[in-house]
């Protein structure tokens, strides 16, 4: 009736009112075909059936007007959605007489700046809410670029994108290329390929007015610019809020599952994942409960996903409660360890020789006796009195206790002290059973040594070594028996070197030195001395050498001058400059000479000391351990004398008058004798002075 209407008035139909009845048209045809196929089925079956349809099929049959009163309440995703539904609908909303829906539609979004100049408003909704890869449509691409107004996926970034980089200032296209296309800062500077050759090809078509044209488009991207940044604030803004409400609902819901469990008896359960959380602790047993993926979930809690969650929320309550049970069993555990180890430290300061070699407090708890103390049950009560009657069998474990460690010691050495038949305890004391330790990493770390010096050791040095005794924490060897030593406080060594721990005494790092061996086989034969001697003869006899290497050949004669060293410092200058070869030969200088050599060589180290009194050359003798901090978190370890006063004042409130050698402070067996810097003499022929 309007299309006769229009027709008697002479004016032409309405595109609107056309496009809409053509698609009513095709809407009424399919309904008949169906409504046919229908009644055929249903009259040869003899049942009526229902017409099933889909609901929004008759939405193109609807008015212009109302159609549009209906858009205009749609989001613009919503929108562009609806026009890729039916051609009908797209050419409806692609207009541009229908821009005030998209307009309305845009009103809805809170603080997104306005639609650019340049943009579609469908171009824009596809841009600030669709996301998708504008070059292959990969889904999930959330990073907008706003000001190249483009998503671009990982892979297509590396083809849509070129470097600023690759553009040369001094080239009249490129500068202007760099100035009027839009450049993303974000993660280096890049443009988009088409942006540029859209440029470049309109650049070349305004020849006659280039300036001109350069100017507008400067001021174009200062204008994207600030769009850019606005949306980008908008876009912030728009994440901040969705995680807040996101995190709302997880609390939500957290709350809501807590409530469940404590409610099924669980309270104490989530007291104790409560206070792992404020602490931010985490287990490889469990997983923090405001982590696990039924808790941490963004949606609200209702019944049917309660009753679905249920049991397995009640299985990870039984294993977290199994944990806490665990962990209680080890807290009592290690309360009673403290307890034995108190009670060790005042049985070893009362009995016990403090210089001797003797069991620490992990050597003790693996002791069967203090063990089944330690291990007995929860509900049995273990104090320092507890140890009382077992301690009387002290006296032979220890004795035990040490002939095993000394085996260890032998064994180490047996496969390489050939030249003894049979290698025992007795000579482990000889000048020729020479041990070093491996573990560099340690040394340096409690600076042991200096940086030419090789870690040597004559009895008893290598028995009471500290790697013996210490390890690193979270690195726990394999061949302790306690494996839970790592968090143990009162293991710790801090003061004396970071990030060690005492462990078991083990010989793992020691290691027989054949070459410094044969280097003081050597050295006895020079001094006339039986190669049985041992170290503490060779130490009272403090012979001086020459090295007969270093000289070819050449022997004492009065007229030359010669390096002269002691025997620990002959041995280490072999090793180093020599690399220990076998062939060096030593001669000792007469006995006047040596008379002037240790005078040379306290007036060597007071020449040293006033050339350089901030860097003493030779590093500080510190030969006295506490006793009452003997293997005790606080030990200081190895201190000069005056420093040891110091600590027993401050530390154990104990005046130096009051202090004795062998009570309060006993000698580092551990640290080697020091050795006087090498002098030069012209020493004469020993021959002579026999």
């Amino acid at each position: 009736m309007t299309k006769a209407c229009n027709e008697a008035s002479g004016q032409p139909p309405s595109k609107k009112r056309k496009a809409l009845d053509e698609s009513a048209e095709t809407a009424e045809t399919t309904k008949t075909k169906k409504a046919g196929s229908c009644s055929k089925q249903a009259g040869s079956s003899g049942v009526r059936r229902t017409q099933s349809r889909a609901k929004l099929s008759m939405l193109p049959s609807l008015s212009l007007d109302i159609l549009l009163e209906i858009f205009s309440h749609l989001f613009p995703i919503d929108l562009l959605h609806l026009a890729r539904t039916t051609k009908a609908l797209r050419n409806l909303l692609m207009r541009r007489n229908t821009t005030t829906v998209w307009k309305y539609a845009f009103t809805q979004i809170q603080g997104l700046p306005e639609c650019p100049s340049d943009m579609s408003f469908p171009a824009w909704a596809h841009l600030a809410f669709e996301p998708v890869c504008h070059n292959c449509y990969t889904s999930n691409v959330r990073n907008i670029s706003w000001i190249l107004r483009t998503r671009l996926c990982s892979r297509c970034a590396k083809i849509c994108l070129e470097d600023a980089g690759i553009f040369d200032a001094k080239n009249n296209i490129d500068k202007d290329v760099l100035e009027c296309v839009p450049f993303n800062n974000y993660c280096g500077k890049y443009c988009l390929a088409s942006d540029r050759k859209r440029f470049v090809q309109e650049l070349k078509a305004h020849k006659e007015d280039r300036q001109k044209f350069v100017e507008q488009k400067m001021a174009e991207v200062t204008t994207r610019l600030d769009h850019a940044l606005l949306c980008e604030d908008w876009s912030k803004a728009l994440a901040d809020e969705r995680a807040i409400t996101l995190q709302q609902i997880k609390d939500n819901r957290h709350n809501a599952i807590s409530e469940k469990l404590l409610q099924l008896g669980y309270g104490k359960e989530l007291d104790f994942l409560s206070d792992e959380r404020a602490d931010d602790h985490e287990h490889s047993e469990y997983v923090p409960f405001h982590k696990h993926h039924l808790v941490r979930h963004p949606r609200n809690l209702t019944d049917k996903v309660w009753d679905s969650i249920k049991d397995d929320l009640g299985e990870y309550m039984q294993k977290v409660r199994a944990y806490i049970k665990s962990k209680e069993r080890k807290e009592l555990v290690w309360k009673r360890r403290e307890c034995a180890a108190l009670a060790w430290n005042e049985y070893r300061n009362a009995k016990c020789d403090p210089g001797s070699f003797l069991p620490n407090q992990i050597d003790l708890w693996v002791w069967d006796p203090v063990r089944d103390i330690i291990e007995r049950p929860s509900e049995a009560e273990v104090t320092k009195d507890s140890f009382e009657q077992v301690f009387r069998g002290l006296p032979s474990f220890i004795e035990s206790w040490q002939r095993d460690k000394i085996t260890q010691i032998v064994h180490n050495a047996t496969d390489t002290m050939k030249w003894i038949p049979f290698p025992g305890i007795s000579d482990l004391e000889l000048a020729t059973c020479v041990f070093t330790c491996s573990n560099n990493f340690f040394h340096s770390l409690m600076r042991r040594y200096e940086d030419d010096q090789s870690c040597l050791m004559w009895f008893p040095e290598f028995v009471h070594h500290r790697c013996n005794t210490l390890t690193r924490r979270r690195y726990g060897e394999n061949d302790e028996e306690l494996q839970d030593l790592d968090s143990c406080g009162l293991l710790s060594v801090n003061s004396e070197a970071l990030g060690l721990r005492r462990r078991q005494w083990s010989a793992r790092w020691l290691f027989f030195d054949d070459k410094a061996s044969r280097t003081v086989r050597s050295i006895l034969s020079a001094c006339g001395m039986s190669q049985s001697a041992k170290v503490q003869q060779l130490d009272q006899e403090d012979p001086r050498l020459i090295c007969l290497k270093c000289s070819f050949g050449a022997k004492c004669d009065g007229e030359r001058f010669f390096s002269v060293m002691t025997w620990r410092t002959a041995v280490q200058h072999n090793l180093k400059k020599h690399f220990g070869d076998g062939q060096t030969n030593f001669q000792r200088i007469s006995s006047l000479d040596v008379d002037e050599a240790k005078r040379l060589e306290t007036a060597e180290q007071v020449r040293r000391l006033s050339a350089n009194p901030n860097r003493p050359q030779q590093p500080v003798d510190k030969p006295w351990r506490c006793t009452l901090c003997r293997d005790c978190p606080v030990e200081p370890g190895a201190l000069t004398l005056a420093e040891m006063w110091r600590h027993q004042y401050r530390r154990h409130n104990k005046l130096k008058k009051n202090l004795e050698e062998g009570v309060d402070y006993y000698r580092a067996y551990d640290r080697p004798p020091p050795q006087p810097y090498q002098v030069k003499i012209k020493p004469r022929d020993p021959t002579v002075d026999l």
